[in-house]
């Protein structure tokens, strides 16, 4: 049994993850897979170069900077999902869309982390330029619950989140609105080196295929999946009702590719995420960091296919 050792570097992605290890899929490809956030101390991307992890899911953005510069050979194989989830719009009394937002103030995370960096593209993308000083964007907490809060105490004038803190946001009277869609790479991108996969094809190749068996299963077994979702994902994320587990469930089983390949949409968006912090990279090739051909392997072979038939 070949054994492969991942970090994701949020909780987030763990509902696939948690999945794909309970569902059996790993070892029908004859694979251990350990998950477990816990392996490492060190920072993911030193974990990776020093071999204590073999891969990670995530490291979306910012490894385009460090190809560029130093030409270290991270490559990304596979994306599960390329659709920006934390686009519901938590706003104050009065704010009907997103142009609305003109002249406020939203609160989001780190400005210069994923989902900091997300708010500034997305509006960007609907004509509300930070950098203009067309709207202002605050920095406050990565965790959602005190920024929708905030919007209901008049600390802010909106904030985006993500499920369940919709749910609650709108359980607590606030006004909820659905952004709008943005292609982005982000949740289950299989991170690793070439070092890595040219000594370890076989093992990568079982990884793929056992990605593809999880969408599947999660995608075609929904009593099965929200059964590990309650049980597994539940403590892990917080979630407090059976309408937030549905919740999560529907969010992932509509996002999720069936292919797992990333589109050129959501990798030109996340680039944009990697020349806001490193505006230098401009001539970098983004698709130079992406290695699909063993997803395409899959594809051709007519694997995926028979799966869904």
């Amino acid at each position: 049994m070949a054994r492969l050792k991942i970090i994701y570097r949020s909780n987030s992605h763990a509902p696939l993850w948690l999945v794909a290890e309970k569902s059996g899929v790993w070892q029908k490809n004859g694979l251990e897979v350990d998950t477990s956030p816990l392996l490492v101390r060190e920072k993911a991307v030193e974990a990776l170069q020093s071999g204590h992890v073999d891969l990670i899911s995530g490291n979306h953005h910012n490894l385009y900077a460090r190809r560029a510069a130093k030409g270290e050979d991270f490559v990304h194989l596979a994306q599960a999902a390329n659709n920006w989830t934390d686009n519901r719009l938590v706003v104050a009394d009065g704010i009907r869309s997103v142009k609305e937002l003109r002249g406020k103030k939203v609160a989001v995370g780190k400005i210069t982390g994923h989902a900091g960096l997300n708010v500034w593209l997305f509006l960007r993308q609907q004509g509300l330029d930070v950098d203009r000083g067309e709207i202002e964007l605050v920095p406050a907490t990565d965790s959602a619950e005190p920024r929708w809060k905030g919007v209901l105490q008049g600390e802010f004038d909106a904030t985006f989140v993500g499920v369940p803190h919709d749910l609650r946001a709108a359980a607590a009277g606030a006004r909820v609105i659905r952004a709008g869609f943005m292609p982005m790479i982000r949740g289950v991108t299989l991170t690793t080196t070439m070092r890595f996969v040219k000594s370890h094809e076989d093992e990568i190749r079982r990884l793929i295929r056992g990605l593809v068996d999880a969408i599947h299963f999660f995608i075609t077994n929904k009593t099965e999946t929200m059964e590990i979702l309650r049980r597994h994902v539940s403590p892990l994320l917080k979630l407090e009702a059976e309408a937030e587990v549905e919740s999560l469930y529907t969010e992932w089983a509509e996002s999720l590719e069936r292919k797992p390949y990333p589109t050129l949409e959501a990798i030109a968006n996340v680039f944009q995420l990697a020349l806001r912090r490193n505006p230098e990279i401009a001539g970098f090739n983004p698709l130079s960091l992406w290695d699909t051909h063993y997803v395409r392997e899959i594809e051709d072979s007519g694997y995926i296919q028979k799966l869904y038939q």
